[in-house]
């Protein structure tokens, strides 16, 4: 059953398999200022790619997962994080709760599974290096910031043809344990560490 008070975008995903999610997420145009209503706002079409991911790329089994215990999305942008929040509330993956930690202490980033770093993160771009090399495990990192991907970021949110688009830094993932479907690789741009002007 949806949630009343979820975005309409959100409101639309959630009754959908794993795969038509990506797919939808992936068409769907942004609002300009004449916003259709078949446009979206660009933060709830962040927010469906960061809540899809999940289900996209494999964890390690037993990898700071035991039975019960949550999936934690750890979010450092106010505004994507009650869209997520809803978004997730009463969703499992493989029988784990999906909860959002909103702009959590640096000390902790050690619990999160994926960790996103928004325009209202604390950790701006000239902190992010050093702080994305001492993450160990696998935790995967996503940010709409350009350059992420330079400085060791995993998935980078871009814009393309008017839509939102994955780039991945497939140098990243490879340093972790973590396994990222074929599906979300054929769909997305791929880069690799330094290489020219990727994002």
């Amino acid at each position: 059953m949806l949630h009343t008070g979820l975005p309409p975008l959100l409101a639309r995903l959630r009754p959908r398999v794993a795969g038509a999610l990506l797919l939808l997420a992936l068409a769907l145009p942004l609002q300009a200022g004449d916003a259709s209503p078949t446009a979206f706002a660009e933060n709830e079409v962040k927010a469906a790619f960061v809540y899809n991911f999940a289900h996209f790329v494999r964890w390690p089994e037993g990898h700071n997962l035991r039975p019960g215990e949550p999936f934690r999305y750890c979010v450092l942008d106010d505004t994507l994080a009650p869209l997520l929040a809803k978004a997730v509330s009463g969703e499992t993956l493989d029988g784990h709760p999906l909860v959002v930690q909103r702009q959590p202490e640096s000390r902790n980033f050690q619990e999160c599974h994926l960790i996103y770093f928004g325009d209202q993160s604390a950790i701006g771009p000239a902190s992010q290096t050093e702080l994305l090399r001492r993450l160990s495990g696998p935790i995967l990192t996503v940010s709409d910031q350009p350059g992420f991907a330079a400085r060791g970021g995993m998935i980078t949110l871009t814009h393309k043809r008017g839509r939102i688009h994955p780039v991945i830094n497939t140098d990243a993932i490879e340093r972790t344990e973590l396994r990222v479907s074929a599906k979300l690789l054929n769909l997305a741009t791929l880069t690799r560490d330094g290489k020219g002007s990727a994002p």
